[in-house]
């Protein structure tokens, strides 16, 4: 009931009670994601769960770095990659699984042999889908070739190749956020130049087929949120605020999660709802 009355206020556009949970000091906000009753976040160094009013649930540290979040079957999957420690040493892509309920680590597909970073990350079918990086990808490239990899998701056995898609606009790093709503894939990425205004969040069928473009600012989590109504599909995502990449010296974020609304086409921001401003030590 609680839930559908949430929903029911995203739909009207009114104003849910504003919460307050974090601004964290911990270095960037990576991927989110949205269950009836819990939100995940993932952060470089830490899973958050909280509550739909922004009530902390549950907090655990993870190794650097935790890329985007998905939610499936009791378990939340993370992307993540994890850099050279020191010149001369290879990174390592990985996919981690944690119980919803405790955030405790449950297994790991460590891929030492992928050395592109993987970020964004979602379930479909049971077939877990991966963002693993860019096509020749240095870590200064630019281009509109992504690499994608399918894994089952009991398993974490691959399911085939990864495999390159392009999506024809110029971004950096590859899918950084990624979700589905059972029928569509809905994939974001970091603008090579955001003062251009290209299209940043990318829907394909379940081939991989580019079905829309659009301009939206998330780049920090993105989950869809169940209850469209005429043929719209809404999406709950994160954004930061005072972001610092700086690892050594992190400074206080400031995070709002917003709702939105793709329908006919057209993206709408549906305000702000819950914001998350609580100091809380690292």
């Amino acid at each position: 009931m609680k839930y559908a009355m949430l929903l029911a206020a995203v739909a009207a556009c009114a104003p849910v009670a504003r919460a307050e949970m974090g601004t964290w000091k911990v270095p960037s906000w990576q991927g989110m994601c949205v269950t009836s009753n819990a939100f995940y976040f993932s952060f470089h160094n830490q899973i958050v769960k909280t509550d739909w009013k922004g009530l902390l649930l549950k907090r655990v540290a993870v190794v650097p770095h935790g890329g985007d979040i998905c939610h499936w079957n009791g378990r939340v999957y993370v992307g993540a990659w994890e850099p050279p420690k020191q010149k001369g040493e290879k990174g390592c892509t990985s996919i981690r699984v944690y119980d919803a309920d405790t955030l405790e680590p449950v297994k790991e597909r460590r891929m030492p042999e992928w050395q592109n970073a993987a970020d964004g990350i979602t379930c479909l079918d049971g077939v877990i889908i991966l963002g693993m990086g860019m096509k020749d990808w240095n870590g200064s490239d630019k281009g509109h070739s992504n690499y994608y990899g399918k894994f089952d998701a009991e398993t974490l056995e691959p399911i085939g190749k990864p495999f390159i898609v392009d999506h024809g606009e110029e971004s950096s790093c590859g899918a950084q956020n990624i979700c589905t709503d059972g029928t569509y894939i809905y994939s974001c990425y970091y603008t090579s130049d955001e003062a251009a205004r290209t299209p940043n969040f990318i829907v394909y069928d379940k081939d991989f087929n580019v079905k829309g473009k659009h301009l939206f600012g998330w780049t920090h989590g993105v989950d869809v949120v169940p209850g469209g109504k005429d043929g719209a599909v809404r999406f709950a995502w994160a954004t930061t605020l005072n972001n610092n990449w700086n690892r050594k010296s992190p400074i206080v974020s400031q995070v709002l999660v917003r709702f939105a609304e793709l329908k006919n086409g057209e993206i709408s921001d549906m305000s702000r709802y819950i914001g998350f401003k609580k100091p809380m030590p690292r």
